[in-house]
């Protein structure tokens, strides 16, 4: 199963930095470390062991599980404290850090947009966490608050990593090909581990062209898509419009677009954007379609795989909307017929 090396540097090592400088700065002032944030810092340690689970689920130890529990109920406790105490700022930037780094990604939104509206002057790394929220609960927000707010950080901190990566989301859903490359291309020069720079070269590949080559951490020259698929399940799609369905009743700006979820829902595990015209036709879902690196669809039994006809072009859903979708098994490597012809209402 693929690990999560960069993927927890990009998603919790922020978050557990920023947990832990205000617990520090606590310390200073008081002298001793407060009852919540002794809580917080066993909240804190539980991350990391989450991600383990992850990659080393055939060694379960029931003490993790306790461990993991009990990090559960100290979240929830601070979010109930803030229930009663709702101006307290580093409060709510601890809740919002903790649910995010814990995969919990609506509730880590609601945190900031908490956080958000008690912040006047929000610094680079709130920007970036609070942008990083909205994208990973609703994939639209690339061209709006969230796409603005990234936007602002590239320009002000060029070489900021997670900035980088959602900077190339962003610019995929503008049209922006050239930027993509950019921006993708400046990530891998900074040397990610192996496994996060395969995902960023296969999504170079897809865009076409050659993708850049393994740099000192990579081991060799290896092909983005080739490593990338060939690290986990590929699901093989046919793809068709139903009987009196068309392509062209959608208008000049339709685009398809093709993802698998996970079963609880958030983002895409992998996503594809081609045009309208390319139905009916074969495709594939692999970790090459990543969106965010090292959770692809090999990290689950069972994903819902869509195929959506875009009117608008975006890829928020709208009524009007054409699909299908269907329930995979990505292990079992069968080939999945979809035959768009559902209205979304």
């Amino acid at each position: 199963m693929t690990q999560f090396w960069w993927f927890a540097a990009l998603l919790c090592a922020v978050a557990v930095g920023v947990l832990m400088l205000p617990l520090w700065r606590a310390k200073r002032r008081g002298g001793q470390w407060s009852p919540v944030g002794i809580g917080m810092a066993v909240a804190i340690a539980i991350v990391p062991v989450a991600f383990g689970l992850y990659s080393h689920v055939s060694n379960w130890d029931p003490t993790v599980a306790e461990r993991a529990n009990e990090g559960t109920r100290l979240v929830s406790a601070l979010a109930a404290r803030l229930q009663k105490t709702p101006d307290d700022v580093e409060g709510w930037r601890l809740l919002a850090n903790s649910y995010m780094a814990l995969g919990r990604y609506d509730e880590g939104l609601a945190a900031y947009q908490q956080l958000w509206k008690r912040t006047p002057q929000p610094d680079n790394e709130l920007k970036v966490a609070y942008a990083e929220a909205q994208i990973l609960t609703d994939r639209g927000t690339l061209t709006g608050d969230a796409g603005r707010l990234i936007e602002e950080v590239l320009a002000a901190e060029p070489r900021n990593a997670k900035a980088l990566w959602y900077g190339g989301l962003v610019a995929l859903d503008r049209g922006r090909e050239d930027v993509v490359r950019v921006r993708w291309t400046s990530l891998l020069a900074m040397n990610p581990p192996e496994q996060v720079a395969e995902v960023v070269r296969a999504q170079l590949a897809t865009l076409g062209g050659s993708a850049p080559a393994a740099g000192p951490q990579g081991g060799g020259q290896v092909g983005g898509a080739q490593a990338a698929e060939g690290s986990g399940p590929t699901i093989k799609l046919n793809v068709t419009l139903g009987a009196g369905r068309s392509a062209q009743q959608l208008g000049p700006n339709a685009q398809l677009f093709i993802f698998a979820r996970a079963p609880e829902g958030g983002p895409p595990l992998a996503a594809v954007r081609r045009p309208a015209s390319a139905v009916p036709g074969e495709f594939t879902l692999s970790a090459a379609n990543s969106m965010i690196p090292g959770r692809t669809i090999a990290n689950y039994p069972e994903v819902t795989v869509v195929a959506r006809l875009s009117a608008s072009g975006q890829p928020t859903e709208q009524p009007g909307d054409l699909f299908a979708q269907a329930v995979v098994r990505p292990a079992e490597g069968a080939a999945v017929a979809l035959v768009i012809d559902q209205v979304v209402q």
